[in-house]
Formats: C-alpha cells, structure tokens, sequence
C-alpha cells in the first residue's frame, strides 16, 4: 500500500502529472515525448496480440451464443399464430435467406404456400449446460457469505479483532453499493469460459455525491448540505481479447505485485463521446495513424464480430504507400470536429514507475500509476495508485503459457459432434414423414385418378376417412391384383434404426463428457442410472469435493487480491468516517482502544454501532482466509469428531490442558462438517482477565460441558429422528392423498398409530 499523502508531499500528485502530459517544451515535454513513446509501443503490441489469439476466444463466443433453434422460427410462429399474413412471413423469410426451404412459388414467382409444420435443425448447447453447472457449485459458496469479504487479523488481540470486524462491515456496505456479489458471478464465469478473468479499478477511488435537506436547529429551516452517497472501488472486468500486458511475467504475478511491469485494456468508442468531457486532457490534441487502422483492416473478423459498424469507420491519413507508413511522425492526423462520428481506440494503461528516476516526482521507490490514452499515444488522464492494479483469477492455468484453454474449449468439439448428430437425426426424421402413393394409373378410371389427386391435397386427408371405389372385375381382366393398383412407400421403418443409433450415439457422448469433466449424473441433478452402493455415493461426493475445491483454489486467490486491494485503496484514499454494526463481544473500552467511537454508553459487551475513520483500520490481516470456500458436508466426520470429543472431556486434565480456545476450535469444526457453516463458537476479552480468575472459569466451565454433553449429542439424534418422522408423515399423507383418501383422514390414523401402537394405518 502507498499513502495518497506521502506521495503528495513528494511531489506526486495529479496536477503534476496534468503538467508533465500537457507541456509544449522544457524538461516536462522530454519525459511526456519518453513516455508517449513507451506507451504507444506497449499499446500497438498488446492490441496486436489481442486480435491474433482472439480466435481461441471468439470461437467460445460463438459457441456460447449458438441458437438453440433455428433462426426461421419466429416468423413460422407468427404465421401459424395468425399474427402476420403470407406475405409478411415471406418477405421476413426471405431477408433471412431461407425462404427457398418453406416457401412454395406458382410459375409466376407468387408465393403460394408456407410449409410451416416442417421439422428444423436445433442447435445443442453443452458449454452453457456444463458451464452453468460449475459456476453455480462456486457462486454458491460465496453468495450467502455475511459479510461477503470476511477480514482475519494477524494478531489474536481484542483490539485487532475488533478492527477486523469493524473493516469487514465497512467492506460489506460497499460490497453492497457496487453490486460485488453480481460481479463475482460474472468473473466466475469468465474463468470457467476463457480460463480466466482479470479485473480492473475503474478509477482510484469512486465516490459519488448527492445533495438533500437538513433542518438547522439553529434557524429551523431546511438547508441544503452534500452527502455521500457511495464510495469505494468500481472493478471492471474486460473481455480477454481486449487486454493488453507485460508477457515477459506470468500474469498471475499481478496478485502480489510481482508480476508485469504493466497491463491494461483497451475499447473502441467514438471520438465525439470523449470531446464533451471535462476532465479529459490533450482532447484536442487526439492524434491517429496508419498502425491502428492497419490493425482493423488486418483482423477485419475479430472487430466486425466484437463491434459495431457505427465505431468501424476510422479517418485515414492522407498518406497512405509503404513508405509513409513506415515512418509515425509523418503518418500523424489530428482529430477535428468533423470526425465525432469516428471511431478512435481508448486505452487504460496501468505501468510500475519510480517517480524520481522517469521525472514525475521526487518518491524515491515504485508506484503504479494509471493512464488513460486516447488513439495510440495522446494521455487524456493520469492518476497514481494507491494499490494494485489489477486482480487476476485462472482456473487450471499454466503460468507458462501465454494462451491457455478453458472448461468451455474442452466442451467445444464434443458440442460439434452432438449437434452433427441432432442434425443428421432430423434429416432422417424428416425422411421418414415421407410417404410414396405409387397408383397405376392404367388400372383406375380418370375420375377416380382426379379424386385421389384431390383428396392428397387437402390438409385433412390423414384425418377424415376416404372411400375409394374401383372395378375389381376390371382389375382382374387386366391381370392385377386388386390389392396392389394403390402401392404406398412408408420411408419410416427403413430409417428408424438409423435414429435409434443416433439417440444411442448421443447418450454415449454425454457419458463420455461426464468422464472427462470429472462430473456426475447426481452432481447434474439426475437419477444415477444404475443402483449404486452407499460406498460408492461416498466416493463420488469426495471426488465432487475435491474438484470443487480445486477449481476454488483460483477463485480464492483472486477473491484475497481483491480484499487487499480494497483494503489498501480503503485505508489510502477515503477521509469520510463510516458507522457499522458490530458484535456483542466487545466492550466500550475495547472500543476506544482501537480508536473508535461507541454509540452507546454501555460498558459491558453489546449490540452496538460505532463511528470510525479509515485511519483507525490500519492493522495487518490475513487477506488470504478461505471465505467460506470449503463448504462441503461431511456428517460421518462430524460424528466422529463429537464422539472424540466426548471422550476427551471424561479424561481428567485433559480438557483444562487444551483450553476454551482449542474446544471452540473442536466446536466449530463440527459444525462445519455438519453443514452449519455460520455457526461459530468465539472467546471474548473476558476471557483474557486475571489467570486466576480465567483458570476457576475454565474449571467450572468444562465440568458442565463434562456433564451436560452426552445429553447435548442425545438431543440432535432425537431432533434429527424427529425430523426423520416428520418428512416420513409428510410423504405418508401426499401417498394416501394420491389413493384418494382425504389428507385430514391420513393425519387422524397417523395420529392414532403414533398414540396407539395397535391401531393399524393402512395406506
């Protein structure tokens, strides 16, 4: 963490930066050309390495958004619905470029007939099926999580303790203002589909005011005051192929300032949207060149797909042969106000300077400082931060690979192949609707050849019955069986097993994803096709557990970057004090201890809130606490552990020994294991009085422990056996309430068994 007033007793302060990057000459102009140099290189490549590897990315993309059914349908629908006549549902057709497959012409090219009952391709989408599986296992885990970001302190004082909680409340409430909860969700799931997310501040710190009336006491009228309405640290999240950053590191490095020298990303907007802006430097100074355009019409696919055609339209330079392109300082233009409707590369670059040695100051050691760069090299904004400046999350990456492939690319070719199945079974299904009359037309008369013309014809002619006469004699006198003058050609029986071998084909490739993913019938929600042991339920809940545990393992880091940027940025950039809520375990000198202010005069501890400043939160925490990630229960572990921990509390010696602490501890574990993750046992500082004091509390409490624990283990199995019953009446009345039998009825015999043992309930 970097104090925001020390670097402004060093010089380092947004002003002086507004000076070095708006100069014209002098000493500040040589390090804003030095600068400007390194930043256009730095963009230009990253940019550059984006669009090349974006492939890998958009084909995930693509993947992701794939049509579930096909793209004619809504038009279909409207018709059949009546909602639109022939025409418009043509005309909707043939925009489309498919109206050859359901529309029907005369000679004349007039539309005469819309096939609307027609069988189309589907499109399966295992990545969203898959991926929505595993994002909601992980999401799950940390949404129900109060406070979302859970502070540890270092030290085991009170005082620390209460900082911790007093920060974890101050977290909570900007957790709640900037929507974290629903911005975790989206990073979760860019790792499951890119292999991994990288989030960003928006800015150093985000506060927003408001105004609203006050009462002066003095006067009684209502004034007019400012407040704040929030403030904290906005994160944004970029699209993967949008980053740009130091490839020399890994950039799982970025966590603990240990990794590139500089990262950032990048956007196209257009140029009129950033003019307007007040807080923008060098606005009018916005240059452009060949290299960027360059870039557009190189990798056309990737801006066209990611894009809109409203910001695709670039000025260009006036010189455009190979030689003039090679040189930048003759390739330059200057955007003017003809060009608001263009569109013009803006980039956040984030880069590790020392201020003393590159001129921005006289702070001696390195900082990160923010620039925002319009086109390829003009900075319309710089800030120095106080922390990290960025926070990264991979699941299963190698930090040696400058690319690597996600849950969702190892779907992909799996995806592929269901729906070339689907597809070809549809094709047969399609065939197999087809019937064949084969009639021969020398056995039957014209009229009644006219007849079954007719009656094929109409759409009811599979559901009103037909009668056909015919001369048999004259059949027989031409020589032909009487059965045998109508032939119909039924396509369906010869392709039927051809669809059953694709229904097989796409159960055994499911089979086969699930294998490869690690994953479960059960873990989808789905009954286990075959009996399965108990062992065996046991064995694929542990499997389970330990890939979610992995898979939260890169979720946890990035999730202890985050709590320490905010921190950092919390402590270094707000001056307003805060009000939060904190436990009942603190007393009020506890309180001014620790530096704050208790709203309630009460000395012993309580429910109480109390006022702060961000300076009071300065104490070195634990950012990397597991926050809940292992959430997995364990029932048979937790047995085991109260059956050990009763055995230890009857050994004489041996409970007073391990203390209050370590029995919580054994409490707490115990808890977890049996599901109840937010039940939790804590000592308070009354535990920490005079030794004496606390050993005769120690020795009274844990002969009542001794006492009173069988009993407590006795109660939750009767509780649980209870609870058992309850659910077996409960299916009791919904089965003879399914047999006809009143549900009040069912309540009165169950009552009567449960009174009388010799009653007998027949259900």
């Amino acid at each position: 963490m970097v104090s925001k007033k020390i670097l402004e007793q060093h010089g380092c302060t947004q002003a002086r930066l507004r000076e070095i990057f708006t100069a014209k000459k002098g000493k500040d102009a040589e390090t804003r050309e030095k600068f400007q140099d390194k930043i256009q290189s730095r963009i230009l490549e990253g940019i550059q390495f984006g669009a090349r590897n974006s492939k890998l990315y958009m084909s995930v993309d693509v993947a992701w958004d794939s049509l579930p059914i096909n793209k004619a349908t809504i038009p279909l629908l409207q018709y059949a619905q009546g909602k639109i006549n022939i025409e418009q549902c043509g005309d909707r057709l043939d925009n489309m470029g498919v109206s050859d497959q359901f529309c029907d012409y005369d000679e004349e090219g007039n539309l005469k007939k819309i096939d609307a009952l027609r069988l189309y391709e589907v499109s399966v989408n295992l990545i969203r099926s898959y991926v929505t599986r595993r994002v909601a296992a992980q999401v799950s885990r940390f949404s129900n999580l109060f406070p979302y970001f859970k502070y540890e302190p270092r030290s085991t004082n009170v005082e620390d303790k209460l900082r911790a909680d007093v920060l974890s409340q101050r977290v909570e409430m900007m957790t709640d203002q900037f929507g974290y909860r629903h911005q975790w969700e989206q990073i979760i799931r860019q790792m499951f589909m890119y292999g991994h997310s990288v989030a960003f501040p928006a800015e150093g710190w985000t506060r927003k005011v408001q105004w609203r009336h006050e009462k002066n006491e003095m006067t009684g009228e209502d004034d007019l005051k400012s407040y704040i309405e929030k403030e904290g640290i906005e994160f944004f999240t970029p699209h993967p192929t949008r980053m740009l950053w130091d490839t020399s590191k890994p950039l799982h490095g970025i966590n603990n300032d240990q990794g590139p020298e500089w990262i950032g990303y990048w956007d196209i907007v257009r140029y009129g949207d950033l003019k307007e802006s007040a807080d923008s430097w060098n606005i009018d100074e916005v240059s452009y060149t060949n290299s960027l355009t360059t870039l557009y019409d190189t990798h056309a696919d990737f801006f066209n797909y990611y894009f809109s055609n409203e910001v695709m339209n670039f000025p260009k330079s006036d010189k455009d042969t190979f030689a003039w392109q090679n040189e930048r300082t003759a390739n330059v233009g200057i955007y003017s106000g003809e060009d608001e409707d263009k569109g013009m590369f803006v980039t956040n670059m984030f880069m590790r300077v020392n201020p003393l040695r590159d001129g921005l100051g006289e702070y001696p050691h390195e900082v990160w400082v923010k620039f925002v760069v319009a086109s390829d090299e003009t900075v319309l904004y710089a800030e120095f931060l106080p922390s990290l400046p960025a926070i990264y999350g991979g699941i299963n990456e190698n930090d040696d690979r400058l690319a690597n492939i996600s849950v969702a690319h190892e779907i992909m070719p799996f995806q592929d192949q269901l729906s070339n199945i689907m597809s070809k079974m549809l094709h047969d299904m399609k065939i197999s609707m087809m019937k064949i009359f084969c009639i021969d037309q020398d056995a039957l008369d014209d009229d009644v050849k006219e007849y079954i013309k007719n009656a094929l014809s109409e759409e009811s002619f599979y559901a009103k019955p037909k009668a056909l006469f015919y001369s048999g004699q004259k059949a027989a006198d031409l020589g032909i069986n009487n059965r045998d003058f109508i032939t119909i050609v039924d396509a369906q029986k010869e392709l039927s097993a051809g669809i059953n071998q694709s229904m097989q084909a796409i159960l055994q490739l499911l089979n086969l994803v699930e294998r490869l993913l690690i994953l479960s019938p059960q873990e989808l929600g789905q009954a286990a096709p075959r009996e399965i042991s108990a062992t065996e339920v046991a064995e694929i809940a542990n499997s389970t557990n330990s890939v979610y545990s992995f898979i939260s393992e890169g979720i946890d880091d990035m999730r202890a970057a985050a709590k320490k940027m905010i921190y950092d940025h919390l402590v270094s950039c707000s001056e307003s004090d805060f009000i939060v809520p904190i436990k009942s375990r603190y007393t009020k000198k506890s309180i001014e201890d620790a530096g704050f202010v208790s709203q309630t005069d009460e000395p012993g501890p309580a429910s109480r809130n109390v006022i702060g400043t961000p300076s009071n939160l300065i104490h070195e925490y634990m950012f990397t606490s597991r926050d809940g990630a292992e959430r997995a229960r364990d029932t048979q572990s937790a047995q085991v552990l109260g059956n050990l921990l009763q055995s230890i509390l009857q050994l004489e010696g041996v409970a007073q020994g391990l203390g209050k602490e370590r029995i919580f501890e054994m409490f707490n574990e115990i808890f977890r294991l049996s599901g109840a993750h937010d039940l939790k046992l804590e000592t308070d500082e009354y535990d920490d009085s005079a030794e004496q004091q606390k050993t005769i509390q120690d020795e009274q409490f844990f002969q009542q422990l001794k006492k009173q624990f069988p009993q407590v283990l006795q109660s939750l199995q009767e509780l649980a056996q209870i609870v058992q019953g309850i659910a077996g009446g409960q299916k009791q009345i919904a089965q003879t309430a399914a047999q006809g039998v009143k549900p009040e009825q069912a309540e009165q015999k169950l009552e009567q068994a449960n009174t009388n043992p010799e009653v007998e309930t027949k259900v």
